[in-house]
């Protein structure tokens, strides 16, 4: 699951005044090589070697994701993400720091994408798992450049634990009202919308409160997207059944004959 921090707003009572607090920036590592088995093919002096810049990844500040892609021929290859150019901090299978070696196996030649979360230390490849985003209405608001762009990361949904559900929560959006859908592989090619339907109809969800959290979950298995929103509190459940019971009141005896 990815939690993301964001800006909170807090309000002074007193003064009726308002402050957005912007959290700490995440610092992120000077580069990200994937270090494997798979180097000497790619051009590397050999292989496991943190050090060699031609399998590094490339951090693209829009998307707050390392990736890179590149041309592997057919061959069952092992890795891991090493950061800063040495095995001193490096991760592997279920986002686990001097985790387990990652397993890559490639039927025939063809580009794998690589990626790397630094916030969630998750690292990954096209092929080892379904590269899952929530693309919506909602996306501008997570800082993506538009809505329902796929290709943005910044809502990329995760599975580190390798269970097949990939999660992303966030707490970026304002009050309001949004829609989305599971786009897989980056791009429309793949997409399911209500119920997990293959090219389905938009999932609508709301937002109550400000910032409030948001939960995006793709069950692998079923294919379909669920979004989870917190209940609203009860006191704001019962002004609004008040509120709705003025409004129908006053509906009905405007619409009564006698009046």
């Amino acid at each position: 699951m990815r939690v993301e921090s964001v800006q909170i707003a807090a309000c002074a009572v007193a003064s009726a005044l308002c402050a957005i607090v912007a959290p700490p920036v995440h610092a992120q590592p000077a580069s990200v090589t994937i270090a494997g088995s798979l180097q000497s093919e790619l051009g590397c002096p050999g292989d496991w070697d943190p050090s060699c810049a031609v399998t590094n990844l490339a951090y693209d500040a829009s998307d707050e994701v390392w990736q890179g892609s590149f041309s592997l021929p057919a061959g069952a290859f092992e890795y891991k993400a090493a950061l800063n150019g040495s095995w001193d901090l490096h991760y592997g299978a279920f986002a686990q720091q001097n985790g387990a070696n990652l397993a890559l196996d490639v039927a025939a030649p063809r580009t794998v994408k690589f990626y790397y979360d630094d916030a969630m230390h998750w690292i990954t490849d096209s092929l080892g798992s379904r590269i899952v985003t929530a693309p919506g209405s909602h996306q501008s608001e997570l800082g993506c450049p538009g809505d329902w762009q796929p290709d943005c990361l910044r809502a990329w949904l995760q599975d580190p634990d390798g269970d097949g559900v990939y999660e992303r929560t966030t707490t970026a959006l304002p009050a309001g009202a949004y829609e989305t859908k599971a786009a897989v592989g980056e791009s429309w090619d793949e997409n399911y919308g209500a119920g997990g339907v293959l090219n389905g109809p938009q999932i609508a969800f709301a937002v109550a409160e400000d910032f409030e959290p948001v939960t995006f979950r793709f069950d692998g298995a079923t294919n379909e997207l669920t979004v989870h929103v917190p209940e609203p509190p009860a006191a704001t459940l019962a002004v609004g059944a008040v509120a709705a019971l003025v409004v129908t009141a006053r509906s009905r005896r405007r619409r009564s004959p006698n009046e």
